[in-house]
């Protein structure tokens, strides 16, 4: 047996487990039980759907519609009015995923009226992302990331092409541009007052740290990860030459950094690199992605579940509600890369 060949089936096997577990734990009314908020929720239609479980994620999404829906299409998310900093700072990031993985399962009712309030909250200047509610009504303030990346990701899946570019293209031009030097570290946040911000006094975001040092372990790769996924799949929609060189020189800084293939915090750098393979055919690139799956699967849990070593000491820490979202995720991370092998 070859060593793909081995470790797709190893992979596959992984991913089974993983998704077995959560349809295991799905309730006749769709949901899953003591989830706590919708960011628990938000990868996993889009995960069942991946590895064959159609009809548990359709299911799911109209429980969801039901929970965390207004008829209006705003989110009503349990998290934000209980004031938890994921929410408050990141507030579209759930959101974004939740209408993404809507769209793939054909849930249209959810995604389309969904989307503009997503899009609401696009910077009309740089395209970008507000992280928060606050900064929206501003109009000024720290320009998130993550949320544009992944709201990117919701915009062009569901149509809004211009609006998904104007929010790669603030990455490109805004964060990567002004960045001082790649073979150091990687600032993601953005301040439509301030410029990039490089200073000590930017706070950590649980989506979006302030920096990511090259030659430090533990380092947030999940977020290297986003970056080179959407670049990769707004390359493939546009054929834009500059997406793809984007996702290169992200790759190119997060590849070599110290301890990428070894915390869980690398998981989204497995699906990154995955779809940069798609492009460019580059072994390497897949090679990257199975190191961080390898890495994956050996902290695996014997009931199939993921726990999010990267944010804990001991597996008591991750309880049922974030281990449904880590299962989901990176089980969807694995099943990709094994199908590429």
């Amino acid at each position: 047996m070859s060593i793909a060949t081995d470790r797709k089936a190893r992979y596959l096997e992984a991913a089974n487990r993983a998704q077995s577990w959560m349809v295991s734990h799905q309730q006749p009314d769709g949901g899953f039980g003591a989830v706590e908020t919708m960011s628990h929720y938000m990868a996993v239609p889009g995960s069942l759907l991946y590895a064959g479980h159609a009809r548990a994620a359709a299911k799911l999404v109209p429980f969801m519609k039901e929970r965390f829906i207004r008829p209006d299409g705003s989110f009503d998310m349990p998290e934000y009015q209980a004031g938890r900093a994921s929410a408050l700072f990141e507030y579209c990031y759930a959101p974004s995923w939740v209408v993404f993985g809507a769209h793939l399962n054909l849930a249209f009712d959810v995604s389309l009226p969904c989307m503009p309030h997503i899009l609401a909250f696009q910077d009309p200047v740089t395209g970008g992302m507000f992280g928060s509610p606050e900064d929206n009504e501003r109009g000024k303030g720290i320009i998130s990331t993550p949320v544009s990346c992944i709201a990117g990701q919701a915009a062009l899946t569901t149509g809004y092409v211009a609006e998904a570019k104007r929010m790669g293209d603030h990455v490109i031009d805004n964060v990567i541009a002004n960045n001082p030097d790649l073979n150091k570290a990687l600032f993601p946040a953005w301040d439509t007052e301030r410029g990039l911000r490089t200073d000590e006094e930017m706070p950590n975001f649980p989506n979006m740290p302030r920096v990511i040092l090259r030659d430090q372990p533990a380092q947030h790769h999940y977020l290297t990860g986003m970056i080179i996924a959407y670049m990769s799949d707004l390359y493939r929609s546009t054929n834009e030459r500059k997406y793809l060189d984007a996702a290169l020189a992200v790759y190119e800084f997060a590849a070599g950094s110290t301890g990428v293939y070894e915390n869980t915090l690398s998981h989204k750098f497995a699906w990154g690199c995955a779809w940069l393979y798609r492009i460019t055919g580059n072994a390497k690139h897949l090679e990257s992605a199975c190191r961080v799956c390898d890495y994956l699967i050996d902290t695996q849990e014997a009931d199939g579940t993921f726990v999010h070593w990267g944010l804990v000491k001991t597996s008591t820490e991750w309880p049922y509600s974030p281990r449904l979202n880590t299962t989901a995720q990176f089980s969807l991370w694995i099943n990709r890369t094994a199908n590429l092998l």
